[in-house]
């Protein structure tokens, strides 16, 4: 099997069909996302991956099970240690905001930076800068984040708006005000366009080598069993997902991948 999609739909089915696998809602809501994200791997030369945000680790598996030297990093590695001890995955600890790279520069070929971008406390050029000094000469940076323009997140601003609520929400802000430390990670800081990525891409020595738009998000909830739970939400989602299959450009993920420049 050597189309690129065909083969990462089938390790990420298999992921689930055989793994020891943890946090299965996890897999569910992302299980798009991977299969996505590892066509694009796929498709991109080099076999040496560091993974940013390792956590929990399904992905992780799934470049080990399709034949990667894998590594990574993440800001709780101790989390799941048994798990990288079953890979055989070095996973080293790394906040990108106040700490310096782990690894040697130029160690990979392609370095994976999924769901991660909208964590960050700072702006994100000096990550994608450190990046670049990992990665060996023409290699590959594949970032996903979710959309700032998904269909979704625009019309509930748009009733926050209309019904004069707040954006965050009473259990969203006092769940952000809570967090202190490093498990400030765990929120959004803020969302991303297509375009302001490949803007931050090329002032960090960067060129961008694909865009892509995903319905990563919208088929979850719209389940047959969920209708019959709850008709009036699964309505809503299909709707979601009629806008968004129609109007790319406001579907729920966003996913580019970039290639260090000569320059």
């Amino acid at each position: 099997m050597h189309n690129p999609k065909q083969l990462a739909h089938a390790i990420v089915a298999q992921y689930a069909a055989t793994s020891q696998t943890n946090k299965p809602d996890y897999y569910r809501y992302h299980k798009i996302r991977f299969a996505a994200m590892l066509t694009m791997v796929l498709s991109l030369p080099g076999k040496r991956v560091l993974e940013i945000g390792v956590n929990p680790g399904q992905f992780t598996e799934m470049l080990v099970n399709a034949g990667y030297d894998v590594y990574g990093t993440d800001i709780f590695p101790d989390d799941r240690a048994a798990v990288w001890k079953r890979l055989g995955v070095d996973v080293r600890r790394w906040n990108i905001d106040t700490e310096a790279p782990p690894y040697e520069p130029g160690m990979f070929d392609i370095i994976i930076f999924s769901e991660v971008i909208e964590h960050l406390a700072n702006p994100p050029l000096a990550a994608l800068e450190q990046f670049s000094t990992l990665l060996v000469p023409g290699g590959h940076l594949v970032v996903s984040t979710p959309n700032q323009f998904y269909f979704k997140s625009r019309m509930r601003t748009l009733f926050d708006v209309l019904l004069w609520l707040p954006f965050d929400h009473a259990e969203e802000f006092e769940r952000w005000a809570m967090l202190r430390s490093d498990a400030r990670y765990y929120t959004h800081s803020r969302l991303f366009s297509m375009q302001q990525l490949a803007w931050m891409a090329k002032a960090s020595q960067f060129d961008v080598v694909s865009e892509e738009y995903h319905a990563a998000y919208e088929p979850v909830g719209i389940e047959w069993a969920r209708f019959v739970r709850a008709p009036h939400r699964w309505i809503v989602k299909i709707a979601i997902a009629i806008v968004t299959a129609l109007l790319w450009k406001t579907r729920s993920m966003i996913l580019i991948a970039l290639k260090k420049n000569a320059h």
